[in-house]
């Protein structure tokens, strides 16, 4: 699958160790019981929909990588969805230089 048997192994520990959920669509997700995080890493064309879902799903902080979105007009409308609904969003974030986000 994904990510080959070392991050089946990993996503195994953290779900025993930690409740981690893993699911295949952001709507899967159970309402959050504590503050949510979320680390959008998908293609540039998919980032504003993923964007929007994750405010939808509670996410009350969104790492986004670069460029965020295919232009600029959507990386406003993703700007405004967030401040409309308080979500605190951070910018740069590169899987190429890490593993897995602990």
């Amino acid at each position: 699958g994904p990510g080959g048997s070392e991050f089946k192994e990993w996503a195994d520990d953290s779900t025993s160790k930690y409740g981690t959920v893993f699911g295949t669509a952001v709507g899967d997700l159970p309402d959050p019981k504590q503050p949510r995080c979320a680390l959008i890493s998908g293609r540039t064309a998919d980032n504003p929909r993923l964007f929007k879902e994750c405010i939808d799903a509670k996410c009350s902080t969104i790492f986004l990588e670069k460029p965020g979105a295919p232009t600029v007009a959507e990386l406003q409308l993703m700007k405004e969805q967030a401040e409309e609904a308080g979500v605190g969003v951070l910018m740069g974030y590169n899987k190429n230089v890490c593993k897995y986000v602990r």
